[in-house]
């Protein structure tokens, strides 16, 4: 090869590499974070969970989005719908994100109400036929009098469950005594893709060994 040749081949070279590295692409994020009784995201999560996030308060589990109903309708278990937001994303690797709660709910005793809120950075990307999605929060949880339930930070950089949920859960001290868990659920979705409601198959479990920090 000739070193004009040469010349062309490498920029050409460069620009495959890159391109295969995989890209933003357009995907809709459904968060909602929540308390619920641990016997009951038990019920719903499979046998293959959770896996423990190193250095973190929170495992993550995967679950299909009618377990996630399942556990926010659950009856009798008074599961505490803290946040919920939608919002379309077309960023990698990270695009700023917070959200924040201090509901103040009516018919609601004072010693329940806890406030709360991450903030943080998320991403999604198209590599080859898989998404993946980048979430790295820090997160607090507080109790009606302010003290701190959970101070902990959340990472995780991998494909995307799609057909799947991820839950983020860590224990939280009820004020009745009772076991309690603290839920940060992402459903990520493909932007012309709506959200599955019918029952699916399980999804991808992460492996055991992730990017986690």
């Amino acid at each position: 090869m000739n070193r004009a040749a040469s010349m062309i081949s490498l920029p050409l070279l460069w620009v495959f590499a890159t391109g295969c590295g995989g890209q933003a692409t357009q995907a809709n994020v459904h968060l909602r974070v929540f308390e619920v009784p641990t016997q009951v995201l038990r019920l719903h999560t499979s046998a293959q969970n959770p896996h423990r996030l190193s250095g973190s308060a929170y495992s993550v589990s995967v679950v299909t989005p009618n377990a996630l109903n399942a556990m926010l309708q659950s009856s009798g278990a008074n599961p505490r719908l803290l946040a919920e937001r939608a919002r379309v994303i077309n960023d990698w690797p990270a695009v700023m994100d917070t959200w924040v709660y201090a509901p103040s709910y009516a018919g609601m005793r004072p010693d329940t109400i806890c406030t709360g809120g991450g903030v943080g950075s998320l991403g999604v990307r198209e590599r080859g036929r898989n998404l993946e999605v980048r979430l790295d929060y820090m997160v607090n949880h507080r109790g009606p009098q302010g003290q701190t339930l959970i101070e902990s930070k959340i990472y995780y950089d991998y494909l995307c469950p799609e057909g799947g949920v991820l839950l983020f859960h860590a224990p939280s001290h009820a004020p009745d005594g009772s076991s309690r868990l603290h839920v940060i659920a992402f459903e990520v979705t493909r932007a012309n893709q709506m959200s599955a409601h019918a029952d699916l198959s399980t999804p991808r479990q992460p492996p055991n060994i992730l990017a986690y920090r």
